[in-house]
């Protein structure tokens, strides 16, 4: 694995924290002791200081999360059988701590940028399934890609607050039981 860059490790480390404290339970200090970084690189990678690098590891993150999504995907037969392959990944993300656009969400209100950019991950998030679910030739892609955003969100609150995956085992389940049924 090659090291990352001064920049990557700050997002990193940054999307971590704010998984595991929330975006409010996490210092800027508490980031740049946890990366090793200096000071003067955050604020040269993120001159608007903890907003922007709040927004950045957000979007970061989201892709990091989004290429793992396309992996799930990418040698399922059917839909339900990538989502049950989702379910199990995000299973594992479980102990890492909360939804990375969650952990952001809720200071939205003290500022637009991370809200922005929260949304601009479920977007991505929500245009990958659409494409996966067009692909592999569902009916109405962009609707069953809401509706399993919005119960992947939901499994992993519940998870979150378990601090266990059993939510992602239910969905699976409740999967491919809804996918028998339609048969």
């Amino acid at each position: 694995m090659t090291d990352l860059s001064t920049r990557d490790l700050l997002l990193k480390t940054a999307s971590d924290l704010f998984r595991r404290k929330g975006y409010d339970g996490v210092g800027l200090s508490e980031i740049l002791k946890a990366s090793g970084v200096p000071k003067g690189s955050l604020y040269h990678h993120f001159p608007g200081g903890k907003a922007e690098l709040g927004a950045a590891a957000t979007r970061w993150i989201g892709g990091v999360l989004q290429r793992r999504l396309d992996r799930a995907f990418e040698s399922s037969a059917s839909f339900t059988d990538g989502m049950v392959a989702l379910c199990a990944l995000l299973g594992d993300w479980v102990a890492l701590g909360a939804c990375p656009v969650m952990s952001v969400v809720q200071a939205g209100d003290q500022d637009p940028q991370l809200r922005e950019a929260a949304r601009a991950v479920l977007d991505d998030w929500r245009g990958c399934l659409r494409a996966h679910a067009e692909r592999l030739g569902e009916p109405d892609p962009e609707d069953l890609a809401e509706q399993l955003l919005m119960q992947l969100e939901g499994a992993w609150v519940i998870a979150s607050a378990e601090g266990e995956p059993r939510a992602f085992r239910k969905l699976s389940d409740f999967l491919q039981k809804a996918q028998k049924l339609a048969i």
